[in-house]
C-alpha cells in the first residue's frame, strides 16, 4: 500500500478508483460536500491544524476530557470558547475514526490512500505518516515534514505506536 498526503487542489478532478480510498481533512468552516461514488473507502473530518496547548489550560482541559466524545466536547467548547469561529482542534474521538479506518482498509482491496487537506503538509502529513507507519506502507508527499505534535501525540495514545501490518508497495 502506499500513501500520499496531498493538497485539496491535488484531489480535485481525481476521478475515482476503487483500489484508492480518500481520508479527508476539513477546516471546520469548509463545505462538507460528499465526494464521489467509486472510491475503496472514504472518510472525511474537520478540525483545525492548531495544538490545543495554544488554547491555554481551558482548551487542554476540554480536549483531554472530552476527546473521546465528540459532542459533548463540541458543546462544550462552543460554551467556553464562543462560536464565531468554530473551534475545533484533533480529539482522540478523531484519532479512534482515523484507526478503524485505517485498519480496515487491507481487507477492502485498497492499494493506494490519499490523505486530503488544504495544504498538503500539517494534517494531512502527520496523519498519513502514522497510517504507513502503522500499516507498513510507503508514504509519499509533495510538501514538507512538518508534523503536528499535538496530532501525532493523540494518534499515538489512542491508536498505538505498533505496526499492525506489513503491507507491500503497490
Amino acid at each position: 500500500m502506499i500513501v500520499t498526503a496531498i493538497t485539496n487542489g491535488e484531489f480535485q478532478g481525481m476521478a475515482p478508483r476503487a483500489d484508492a480510498a480518500v481520508l479527508r481533512i476539513l477546516d471546520p468552516i469548509d463545505s462538507r460536500d460528499a465526494l464521489e461514488q467509486g472510491w475503496g473507502d472514504t472518510l472525511s473530518q474537520a478540525f483545525w491544524d492548531m495544538d490545543s496547548s495554544a488554547l491555554g489550560v481551558r482548551g487542554r482541559l476540554v480536549v483531554r476530557l472530552w476527546g473521546r466524545h465528540r459532542a459533548w466536547f463540541e458543546s462544550l467548547a462552543g460554551r467556553l470558547f464562543g462560536s464565531d469561529i468554530p473551534w475545533r482542534p484533533f480529539i482522540a474521538a478523531d484519532a479512534v475514526e482515523i484507526t478503524a479506518f485505517a485498519d480496515g482498509l487491507a481487507e477492502k482491496g485498497v492499494r493506494e490512500l490519499l490523505v486530503v487537506c488544504r495544504n498538503g503538509r500539517g494534517r494531512s502529513g502527520t496523519v498519513g505518516r502514522w497510517i504507513a507507519r502503522r500499516l507498513g506502507a510507503a508514504f509519499h508527499t509533495n510538501g514538507d515534514d512538518r508534523e503536528s505534535g499535538h496530532i501525532r501525540e493523540t494518534l499515538d495514545r489512542v491508536g498505538g505506536t505498533v505496526q499492525i501490518a506489513v503491507s507491500a508497495a503497490a
